[in-house]
């Protein structure tokens, strides 16, 4: 199984499972403790279930339930642990229609079929699913009070965070409030801008990739759900659907928007710093210098190099020497501002530009950079190491960004020959 460790909140809360055979109950357990790092609670019944919950419910985050036990036939132990509030999935060897509508009517999380490994890894991957959904926000437009109420009642169970808007403009207003706002679902007939309209207008700052957008609609035909896709809407779904099919669309956009967010940062971030590569910074400096020479503002471009760098590879390591590098790239990007574009260039070099920064702002920021490293002991592995850096500067527009790098480069290269940490300025 390959699954990524859960990183939770609250390193308190733990799983509940209650599994009457011993086979699965060891392979659970272990799947827990190996790929979410946390050591579960294990039952065996509903009796054990309970003395358990009676306690300690409220340090539950998720539970794993056996739908079929000896002393809990008929699912008795679902109505238990859902009865606490717990986010819960059901395993079941068997599965009929009649019993999947009985389930999803008790507000479970999910049910998943005994059938080979791969099962287990869908109940991780779910309980993950669960842990990242708290905290993410969803808005739900829609002007009737119930169909709200109904869409926020089945979104809370999978532990999102759920904003409500009564029409198309309520909606805008709520995003521009939240910008963190990870999804939309909005209805189609609402006063004011219906939903159509609404995903046209929203299309206009936020991409398919940056806000999913789900259409609903209990009215109309088959060229409704045409309407929603050319606005921009990611997917469509027909009033009434039932909780399963909401869960699986919900899911499948977030998580889409999640791996094109991974494949964007692979493609725009350096593995080991998590700062932007040399390849997105020549694209975004490239932009920044048309703009500063468009509008006769200035722009600085910085140099940055760690003194002696493989002095400290040789005699720490190549692992030590990768947190002096990761340690370097946080104290820059703690130093400058949050318009600032801070790189990592290759090996232990940095690059940074800063758009409409003065002759004062350059001597305090770089300043402040090149101490903070020199002042700072970083620890690892026993080790008490510490570095410096040398800088050079290009505050003077050239023509063109190529210059600027070339310019701030011989500054590095002049800092390094007069001694190493220190800052070097083209006049």
């Amino acid at each position: 199984m390959n699954i990524t460790p859960l990183d939770l909140h609250d390193k308190n809360r733990e799983v509940l499972i209650v599994e009457d055979s011993n086979f699965l109950s060891y392979i659970l357990q272990n799947a827990v403790r190996e790929h979410l790092k946390i050591e579960p609670v294990m039952c065996t019944g509903l009796r054990e279930a309970a003395k358990v919950l009676e306690n300690r419910a409220h340090t539950f985050f998720a539970a794993l339930l056996d739908l079929h036990l000896p002393d809990a036939p008929n699912g008795e132990v679902v109505d238990l642990v859902v009865g606490y509030e717990i986010p819960s999935v059901v395993f079941t060897a068997t599965l009929s229609d009649k019993l999947r509508e009985r389930m999803w009517s008790k507000k479970i999380v999910d049910y998943v079929l005994k059938e080979n490994q791969e099962n287990v890894v869908q109940v991780m991957e779910t309980i993950k699913r669960l842990q990242k959904n708290m905290g993410m926000k969803v808005l739900v437009a829609d002007d009737s009070n119930t169909s709200r109420k109904i869409v926020r009642n089945l979104l809370e169970v999978w532990n999102f965070t759920v904003l409500e808007a009564v029409d198309g403009q309520d909606a805008l207003a709520k995003l521009k409030q939240e910008p963190d706002i990870s999804m939309l679902i909005t209805d189609y007939n609402m006063p004011k801008l219906n939903g159509v309209d609404l995903v046209k207008e929203i299309r206009r700052s936020h991409s398919k990739s940056r806000l999913p957008v789900i259409g609903l609609s209990g009215v109309g035909d088959a060229t409704t759900s045409a309407y929603f896709l050319k606005a921009g809407a990611n997917d469509y779904m027909h009033k009434p659907f039932i909780a399963e099919e909401l869960y699986c669309r919900v899911r499948h956009n977030i998580e889409t928007t999640e791996y094109i967010k991974t494949i964007r940062n692979m493609a725009e971030k350096d593995f080991l710093t998590g700062l932007y590569n040399r390849r997105y910074f020549f694209g975004i400096a490239d932009k920044m210098f048309e703009r500063a020479r468009r509008d006769n503002k200035g722009l600085v471009i910085a140099m940055m190099d760690i003194d002696h760098f493989k002095k400290c590879n040789d005699q720490f390591g190549h692992d030590a020497g990768d947190e002096v590098i990761r340690f370097v790239g946080r104290t820059i990007l703690s130093c400058v501002r949050e318009s600032d574009l801070v790189a990592r260039f290759g090996g232990e070099e940095y690059c940074v530009a800063c758009a409409g920064m003065d002759g004062a702002g350059v001597k305090r920021v770089f300043e402040k950079i090149r101490s903070s490293i020199e002042s700072t002991v970083i620890h690892f592995d026993k080790h008490d190491i510490k570095v410096t850096v040398s800088i050079g500067v290009c505050p003077v527009l050239q023509d063109s960004l190529e210059e600027m790098i070339t310019a701030s480069d011989k500054m590095l290269y002049e800092a390094k020959a007069q001694g190493r940490n220190q800052i070097q300025v083209l006049a």
